[in-house]
């Protein structure tokens, strides 16, 4: 993956902190550290910009954290392993996934084991376990985002396909990236969909005869995966794919995460299960989630934001916080909806420049009230009118309030240069994408297609600046990593 921002150099699997480093006392006389690192570190400290030269770990903890100079009495020859990366790039602290979707999806995909499989492979699935036991939905993640674009623009109907392997039965399938879904018949019934396939902040595609195909995107797929499916696992079931989802992140070097949409089909089990495992000991990472309020939900905000104040009155402890709200501010810059400021190449008419989810001042009015009840604001913000809007929000809600709230700006796609001030001068964060929000492999005949594919959907400045790093530094934006990714595992 070719990356334009420098190197960038996570250290994970053998460190257990939190991201705010945790400084280990009383070692003894004996100094000696086990590893050494030289270079420009990250540290997300009030002191010294938030930077440091050195620091030494010892024991699987932070020993010193400081200068070059007073690290050097903490290395030994022969018993420290020195790392020299100076001047080689930022080194980040890896141990925190600021924007995730680990215990989400594998609740998703806790009763279907069909997780990353092929549309095709996934109603095979279907087909067998219908056969062999009795099952009262199914749900799961995972088929290519690209996999079914020619089919649905050439008016299939998934909805009527999918019923013949389920008759009776919601089934809800959502694509690798969350932001598509295709479901039977049953499911749009019981959301609703079928007679009125209507729903602000949702796209929801009509088959060639003009019904709805039982393809979603955006909002719809909450939604349809909320209103069909709704808080169907169990809390036993949320605690298999909540073990799971934390191994997961133990073994990739995490020790805290932000689960970016907890409510999508087991709000409440999910909730229910990691509070329960925190009391029992059994949860060994720090767990914030998000509930996910949507657009259509927009006149009911309040009640909404006091059901999440409820949530975390009822399910907060030690080691999870459910204090967070998700917005969908626009939708994804790849698919044409994020929303920009520039005009999308042929671009449906009225949505030249994406799908614009909220109004601005419905996005002021929720987020002030929502910091009021100490319940922060974590945005998918793609384009750089949804990132310039989010900010103005998150400083609308500080002025209201009368002080500042450390709301997060999620994704931060196109973000210009006058918002990345903004949001240095406002202390607001930004969850950008490390890990697999890359550029297209080029040298594939694959990813050539896939790179002209968004080429022909925006210009090339919009394309290749999509993702900032280095430049949100130097603005002084404090900054949380992220993969924006699920955890890619069969749950058996």
């Amino acid at each position: 993956m070719k990356k334009s921002i420098g190197i960038i150099l996570l250290l994970t699997a053998t460190l257990a902190m939190s991201f705010a480093l945790v400084f280990a006392s009383g070692c003894g006389e004996d100094k000696t550290a086990d590893l050494v690192v030289y270079g420009n570190i990250y540290t997300a400290e009030q002191d010294n910009g938030g930077m440091a030269e050195a620091f030494a770990v010892k024991d699987g903890k932070y020993v010193y954290v400081g200068d070059k100079q007073g690290a050097k009495a903490y290395v030994k020859e022969g018993k420290t392993e020195v790392v020299d990366r100076t001047n080689e790039g930022l080194i980040i602290p890896g141990a925190t996934e600021g924007h995730s979707h680990y215990f989400g999806v594998f609740g998703a995909g806790a009763q279907l084991p069909a997780h990353d499989c092929t549309y095709k492979e996934m109603l095979e699935v279907i087909k067998e376990q219908v056969q062999t036991q009795y099952i009262k939905f199914f749900t799961t993640w995972g088929w290519k985002t690209n996999e079914l674009v020619a089919d649905r623009d050439a008016g299939k109907n998934f909805a009527e396909e999918i019923e013949q392997v389920a008759p009776g039965i919601p089934v809800v399938l959502l694509d690798n990236s969350g932001h598509s879904a295709v479901c039977n018949t049953t499911a749009l019934k019981k959301a609703g969909l079928l007679d009125n396939p209507q729903l602000r902040g949702a796209e929801i595609y009509l088959d060639k005869n003009g019904k709805p195909s039982g393809f979603v995107s955006d909002q719809g797929v909450g939604y349809l995966s909320e209103t069909a499916i709704g808080d169907a696992l169990s809390v036993e079931q949320s605690k298999k794919a909540c073990k799971i989802a934390m191994d997961t992140l133990l073994k990739q070097g995490y020790t805290s995460a932000l689960d970016a949409y907890i409510n999508q089909f087991s709000e409440s089990s999910l909730s229910k299960a990691l509070n329960e495992m925190d009391k029992a000991g059994e949860l060994k990472v720090n767990v914030a989630s998000c509930y996910n309020l949507k657009s259509y939900d927009a006149d009911k905000y309040k009640e909404k934001v006091d059901h999440v104040a409820d949530l975390n009155n009822q399910y907060k402890s030690t080691h999870y916080n459910p204090a967070f709200i998700k917005l969908f501010a626009d939708g994804v810059v790849e698919s044409k909806s994020g929303w920009i400021s520039e005009e999308y190449k042929n671009a449906e008419k009225g949505k030249e420049h994406g799908n614009i989810i909220w109004e601005p001042q419905e996005l002021n009015d929720l987020t002030a009230y929502a910091n009021s009840k100490d319940i922060l604001i974590h945005t998918h913000s793609y384009g750089d009118m949804a990132c310039k809007t989010m900010i103005e929000a998150c400083i609308y809600s500080n002025k209201e309030n009368g002080k500042e709230y450390r709301n997060c700006i999620g994704h931060a796609r196109n973000i210009q240069a006058e918002d990345k001030k903004r949001a240095a001068e406002n202390n607001i964060p930004i969850a950008e994408n490390l890990m697999w929000h890359a550029d297209f492999d080029t040298s594939t005949p694959e990813g050539k297609a896939q790179q002209d594919a968004m080429l022909s959907r925006m210009s090339e400045d919009l394309y290749f600046s999509g993702y900032p790093m280095k430049s949100l530094l130097d603005a002084g934006v404090t900054m949380s990593s992220s993969t924006d990714a699920p955890a890619a595992a069969t749950i058996e």
